[in-house]
């Protein structure tokens, strides 16, 4: 007996330890610029604590846009890489890249996840409360415009404290120009988008505390408490505007500002989520729900028909995604009731459950959830002077902020990471370099031969030929004459490893690069 009782202890600390991976660091970062040679140099010390082997990424964003992996890069980067000093990665960039529109990102992380439980347990009520006294108040384009305008930047500085990369999504409505208000923490894998999101604006008559306050607060809670993790997925944090109207800016969103090449993996609409009773018979039933949703209805009436639980409401497409909700809230939030709803097809059937920003999504085909307690099926308050702060259930509100923590940190997937970015706005004002001739090569990947083609040489003359592998050594290296206008070589790459390497014509600002890869 007295071996098991000190066993557990010790068992109960590895588990800890196990459960706290740190995430590896990056520390006296460098970063170096070659103009003559169109070449940014990173130089870095790799340190984990736990010395576990680290996968290294390098990417770039260009115009604000998302960030990709670079290519033409040697170096220390990929997986594995071993901790350790004088780490490199050398990025030869295009001939007439415009580098004060580029930022780069260095990544590194290893093969564990943090804890979901440590972020939930960031969650505060504390700071649920202090953003909504600052919120509620009438935000209507035309009854309360001053104070729309007062949220939305109010929003948008939260954003810009979080560190988080803001891409409004502008739009017109009765001639005038409007935002949704959007700032994402860009992942590993940057087309795939994780949204979480809640409208600022109010009735014309409602100070909006629970519609929907309660749902703008809900999202900038996730950003305070996520912003500090690292993820694979892309978190995008969103404030539609004018939902009160007819869900104007997540229609004009869904139709116009998602991104070519983004896929959106699912969005978490809160919709109120802050009202809660435990009266009997505080929460109604829509007409014809007892017929669509037999099981929940009889859950309800059981229960007294309280109004003490919060809706999970998805349609087919986003089946998965509900009962991600409900595991998520489960085991984080166990003490949040929840009541699960899946509509079929676009959710027409029942349009009371279409009366907020997911429907625009459904429509599209995306998996999509309203999180809401009801609206006036519960809170009678809904769109009148009576929906103020006073009325807010903020434990209840807590708890449906948390369980949405959890899901969208499952949805993105989080990763033990650590980054730094790099503006190259602020390298010598001579950022542009423009080719002196144009570089084609083929086949792409090659086995033995490789071809390439020069067009627009001002004159025949001799270049140096290079082929670098990834490790930035140069395994084949001559001097080749080339005739003006076009000009085709080979090079026969057999006796190489198979591999990414780079194909390197010239020297100084009129050297080209291109990347290619040897298969077996």
């Amino acid at each position: 007996m007295k071996k098991l009782i000190l066993l557990i202890p010790f068992l109960s600390c590895f588990n800890l330890l196990i459960s706290q991976n740190s995430a590896p660091n990056l520390t006296d970062v460098q970063l170096s610029h070659d103009a003559a040679n169109r070449l940014i140099t990173l130089t870095f010390d790799l340190l984990d604590v736990e010395s576990d082997t680290i996968t290294i990424v390098l990417q770039q964003s260009t115009a604000g846009d998302n960030f990709v992996p670079v290519t033409n890069a040697t170096g220390d980067f990929g997986f594995p890489i071993l901790i350790g000093n004088s780490k490199s990665i050398s990025w030869q960039y295009d001939a007439g890249t415009d580098l004060s529109k580029i930022k780069l990102k260095l990544m590194a992380y290893d093969r564990h996840a943090p804890s979901i439980a440590d972020m939930v347990a960031l969650v505060s009520q504390d700071s649920l409360k202090s953003n909504l006294e600052a919120i509620v108040g009438v935000r209507h384009y035309t009854a309360a415009p001053a104070k729309l305008a007062e949220v939305e930047n109010y929003i948008s500085n939260k954003m810009s404290a979080a560190g988080l990369t803001q891409r409004n999504h502008s739009f017109m409505y009765n001639n005038k120009a409007f935002n949704n208000i959007i700032g994402q923490k860009e992942g590993l894998y940057n087309n795939q988008l994780c949204l979480i999101n809640g409208h600022f604006d109010s009735a014309s008559n409602a100070p909006g505390a629970d519609d929907n306050g309660t749902g703008v607060v809900g999202v900038l809670e996730a950003m305070r408490v996520l912003k500090d993790y690292s993820f694979e997925n892309n978190i995008q944090f969103t404030n539609f505007n004018l939902e009160e109207l007819g869900l104007i800016g997540s229609s004009k969103y869904v139709t116009g500002g998602i991104k070519a090449g983004d896929k959106i993996k699912g969005l978490v609409n809160y919709e109120m989520i802050g009202y809660s009773s435990e009266e009997p018979n505080s929460q109604t039933i829509p007409n014809g729900f007892e017929f669509l949703f037999p099981t929940q209805v009889t859950q309800i009436i059981s229960d007294q028909s309280r109004g003490n639980f919060i809706i999970n409401c998805g349609n087919t497409a986003s089946g998965a995604l509900n009962t991600m909700f409900n595991l998520a809230a489960g085991e984080y939030v166990p003490s949040l009731k929840v009541i699960s709803l899946v509509v079929p097809g676009t959710g027409t059937i029942a349009q009371d459950l279409r009366r907020s920003d997911h429907a625009p999504f459904w429509d599209a085909g995306f998996p999509a959830l309203m999180i809401t307690d009801g609206a006036d099926t519960r809170n009678h308050n809904y769109h009148t002077a009576q929906d103020v702060l006073s009325t807010i259930n903020f434990e209840f509100l807590t708890k449906v902020a948390a369980a949405g923590i959890a899901t969208i940190a499952t949805l993105a997937k989080p990763i033990n990471a650590t980054s730094e970015t790099f503006d190259l706005a602020t390298l010598s004002s001579k950022n542009i370099v423009k080719p002196a001739f144009e570089l084609n090569i083929y086949p792409n990947p090659v086995k033995e031969i490789l071809s390439f083609q020069i067009k627009g040489l001002a004159k025949e003359q001799f270049l140096q030929v290079n082929i670098v592998d990834s490790k930035g050594a140069i395994v084949i290296e001559k001097n080749e004459k080339f005739n003006s206008n076009v000009s085709l070589t080979d090079v026969d790459v057999s006796k190489l490893a198979p591999g990414p390497y780079l194909l390197k014509i010239g020297s100084g600002q009129n050297a080209i690069t291109s990347r290619f890869i040897i298969g077996k």
